[in-house]
């Protein structure tokens, strides 16, 4: 039967029984007409619905109220349609009130369907027609005839809504197809009739009726009718639900068993456990460390589920608020962790906004338990969907607190900071906006640190450690540190060591330069130049940094070069501690030449002084600045029992801060060794030297002794070969190792340096050089040193040898046998020196420096040594 035809015949029965009553097959028929329910629209109509429907029931024979719930064309049609079929006399008051509730119950059932879910296009109709023609290939046929029939349909240009006529009938032909698919979610029909149950089904469709009568009377169709239309069938599905809960509560409690908790009791609940605080029936295991369920409340499983899912929120809030409150107040967690728990707890605040919300919302629904459920209606469902985005902040900082829970200082807001390359945006973007705040006073103690050279960090969150037991004379060795674990992983190490740098160059300016200018200039908060540090900018941080060192380093060097002359005193050090000034170490040589060959213990330090002062007044150095002059000094070494003069006596240059801070107790040390070796190799010169003059003299007073003649020419052989071996030496030393090395460092402090560190590296680069050079230091130059060294005691030895030959020419009693004697020691003398010597150009061969390899062939020139 087609649509109309089943409008006719309803009105018309009703017309002529002066009937209230519907028949349910006609009635669903006519349900069926506007049936297209969409899922996502279901929840905005469920409130218009709900409103309707109780409107409805106050005012169930008033027309302009059922006509309020339809559009004005919807409801004017509406009452064509029923006036047409009812055909009531206006003037009967029965036909009248029989035309209002046929027209209200028409109204209302219209009312309460949701609208298509279909797309109101056309194409998309005609798509959907011709694909459940095809499914069969037995219409192909119909398929085709469609399609022609559909072009004619799109040409008619005076209809408007073609898709809603495509709609219609696309509706009519699954009236009487049960294997049609359905068209909306409640599987075509929103009365559903496959739902309705047997006694509400037409008569027409029983068995047991075809087998007594063809046509059901109209009575028996007229009480169906009216059983169906007063039945919740006719209600919005969301009263439906909230009626089917009801009965089912009653039969709980009338059967006897423990009535299930109600849905609100448990929203209140969870509203409690949100807060950290115990509800009726979910409590918190402490031992277990989670949300119970109280085990006599009777909650179906499913409602437990959900609710075991929304107790995570309120596990997630215990577990920060156990990490905040005992930080937030305790000043030794350190500054960046109690801003971390401000920043946490600023983040809890939209959290308490929307517990806020929720508790009103709970309250509202409990105080109207008269109301129908709607959109708005808080259910466990919709609280974990509107928990969802507070849930995963939570989340958030529940990892933020497991992470940071033994951090502090730089090192936490390093680990936060790791936090920012993770995948997830929403993730980077939060861990961003709360590092802005957790790093604030980290930033701060950088300010102060390099803007004024302070360091206020009272709990070690810095990574700038300072020890204020070290004396101020020490203060750029050992005062301040660097604590690695506490660097920010997005400060490279080179980064925070021109940080270090910048705050101790600004403490020595201050306190070891005695010269507070600069500092002042740099304190003055007013200068527009010092930009405020934060979070996520680090190149305006590394651009400001870089500037900062570059101008306090500058500073530092500039004090140290012209206020404290660092330049003329590594010229002192090198002029008469590395025996640069040759007239002035020559007469002091020739002085205190004779006082040395005694003992050690009868040398005195003020004598020694003396003879001092008299080489600087007899030589170029009394030119020298004064301030340099009153640091040179002498000093006597710890005196053993067999040592002489020689062994003991040192020069010793004085120095204090700032300046002792480049020439450290380990630099100046190396210029000791330097200059004990230099003494040493400039006495066997000085020797040699007197011992080849007295022999030049020797040969012509010796002229009458004939039996020395040979011993004589033997000695002044041997003496050639030991000064040619000393100068050689002496040449090496003093031009291809200190000029050379001097060259380097002078023009990398005046042209080259950064830093005061770098000033300091250079100077002790330049003391390595010369002592590895010199054989002083180094596991391979030690076989070297202790030939030399061997040497060295052969040529002196060697002197004494010479000693007592000319005591045999210049005695008037000759003893041929002495004469031997003192023969047989000088070839042994002069046996080990070539031996010694021989050794020493063997171990320099192995060296691959060119210095050395020159010294090897000024040494054994034309192969001497070697090819004897």
């Amino acid at each position: 039967m087609s649509i109309p035809d089943s409008l006719r015949t309803f009105l018309q029965e009703n017309r002529n029984q002066q009937s209230h009553q519907y028949s349910v097959g006609e009635s669903s028929r006519i349900a069926r007409l506007s049936t297209t329910s969409s899922y996502h629209n279901l929840s905005e109509n469920l409130t218009t619905t709900t409103n309707n429907y109780n409107h409805s029931n106050n005012n169930s024979n008033n027309n302009s109220s059922s006509t309020s719930i339809l559009d004005r064309h919807t409801a004017k049609t509406l009452q064509k349609l029923v006036q047409r079929f009812i055909q009531s006399d206006p003037d009967n008051p029965q036909d009248q009130v029989h035309y209002d509730v046929t027209y209200d119950k028409c109204a209302r059932l219209l009312a309460s369907q949701p609208s298509p879910s279909v797309l109101e296009d056309e194409n998309h109709v005609a798509n959907m027609i011709r694909r459940k023609l095809t499914r069969d290939p037995q219409d192909m046929t119909n398929a085709a005839r469609f399609g022609h029939l559909y072009n004619k349909l799109t040409s008619q240009p005076v209809l408007r809504n073609k898709w809603s006529i495509l709609y219609l009938l696309t509706l009519v032909s699954s009236v009487d197809d049960p294997s049609s698919a359905p068209l909306s979610p409640t599987g075509g029909s929103p009365l559903g009739l496959s739902s309705v149950s047997p006694q509400l089904q037409p008569v027409n469709s029983r068995p047991y009726d075809m087998q007594h009568e063809s046509t059901p009377s109209r009575n028996t169709r007229r009480r169906l009718a009216d059983d169906y239309l007063e039945s919740d069938q006719m209600l919005p599905p969301a009263v439906q639900l909230e009626k089917a809960r009801e009965a089912f509560q009653n039969s709980v409690s009338n059967s006897g068993y423990e009535p299930v908790v109600p849905e609100s009791a448990l929203l209140r609940d969870l509203i409690f456990i949100f807060q950290g605080i115990d509800g009726q029936y979910i409590k918190y295991d402490s031992h277990n460390q989670e949300y119970v369920m109280d085990s006599q409340a009777n909650v179906p499983q499913p409602t437990k589920d959900l609710v075991y899912r929304l107790t995570e929120i309120g596990w997630l809030y215990q577990r920060i608020q156990t990490f905040i409150r005992p930080r937030c107040n305790d000043p030794s967690a350190g500054l960046v962790a109690q801003a971390f728990c401000f920043a946490l707890q600023h983040e809890l605040t939209d959290y308490y906004k929307l517990i806020a919300v929720l508790e009103a919302q709970i309250e509202k629904q409990a105080s109207n338990t008269t109301a129908v459920p709607n959109e708005h209606t808080l259910t466990l469902r919709r609280l974990l969907l509107w928990t969802r985005e507070s849930s995963q902040r939570l989340r958030l900082m529940s990892v933020l607190v497991d992470v940071c829970k033994d951090q502090k200082g730089g090192a936490l807001v390093s680990t936060m900071h790791n936090y920012t390359k993770h995948g997830d945006p929403f993730i980077q973007k939060y861990i961003k906006a709360m590092l802005e705040e957790v790093s604030k006073p980290f930033y701060e103690m950088l300010q102060r640190w390099i803007y004024e050279g302070e360091l206020d960090d009272p709990y070690q969150e810095f990574f700038v450690a300072c020890d204020p037991s070290v004396s101020e004379e020490e203060l750029w060795q050992s005062k301040y540190t660097i604590r690695e674990n506490m660097i920010p992983s997005f400060i490279s190490s080179e980064l925070a060591q021109k940080i270090f740098l910048i705050g101790k160059s600004l403490n020595f300016i201050r306190y070891s330069c005695q010269d507070d200018t600069f500092s002042v200039r740099n304190h003055d908060s007013s200068n527009p130049s010092l930009p405020t540090f934060k979070y996520g900018d680090i190149l305006a941080a590394e651009r400001s940094i870089d500037l900062t060192y570059r101008e306090t380093s500058k500073q530092l060097i500039d004090l140290l070069k012209h206020k404290y002359k660092l330049m003329d005193h590594l010229r002192a050090l090198k002029r008469y501690l590395l025996l640069g000034q040759g007239d002035f170490i020559q007469y002091l040589m020739g002085t205190l030449g004779p006082g040395l060959n005694r003992p050690a213990k009868t040398l005195f330090r003020h004598n020694l002084t003396g003879v001092l002062e008299t080489a600087i007044r007899a030589s170029n150095a009394q030119y020298d600045d004064p301030e340099i002059l009153n640091r040179l000094d002498v000093r006597l070494l710890e005196v053993s029992s067999n040592d002489l003069g020689w062994d003991v006596f040192t020069l010793d240059y004085h120095l204090d801060s700032p300046i002792n801070t480049v020439f450290n107790p380990p630099a100046m040390h190396q210029y000791l060794r330097m200059f004990n070796f230099l003494w040493q190799l400039k006495r066997v010169e000085y020797t040699l030297t007197a011992s080849w003059r007295r022999w030049s003299m020797a040969s012509r007073d010796f002229v009458s002794v004939p039996e020395m003649a040979q011993d004589l020419h033997q000695a002044q052989l041997c003496i050639s070969r030991m000064v040619h071996f000393i100068y050689q030496l002496q040449h090496y030393y003093l031009f291809e190792v200190l000029e050379c090395s001097w060259e380097k460092l002078d023009d990398y402090i005046n042209n080259k340096c950064i830093d005061l560190d770098s000033i300091i590296e250079a100077h002790s680069q330049y003391l390595s050089e010369i002592t590895q050079k010199g054989f002083l230091s180094g596991v391979k130059n030690q076989a070297l040193s202790m030939r030399l060294n061997s040497l060295f005691e052969i040529i002196l030895t060697y002197k004494s040898v010479l000693d007592n030959l000319y005591a045999f020419g210049s005695s008037s009693h000759r003893d041929l046998e002495k004469l031997k004697r003192i023969r047989t020691k000088h070839k042994d003398m002069e046996k080990k020196f070539q031996t010694q010597v021989l050794e020493f150009v063997d171990v320099l061969a192995s060296y691959h420096d060119e210095d050395l390899r020159s010294l090897l062939t000024r040494l054994n020139y034309s192969g001497y040594y070697s090819s004897n």
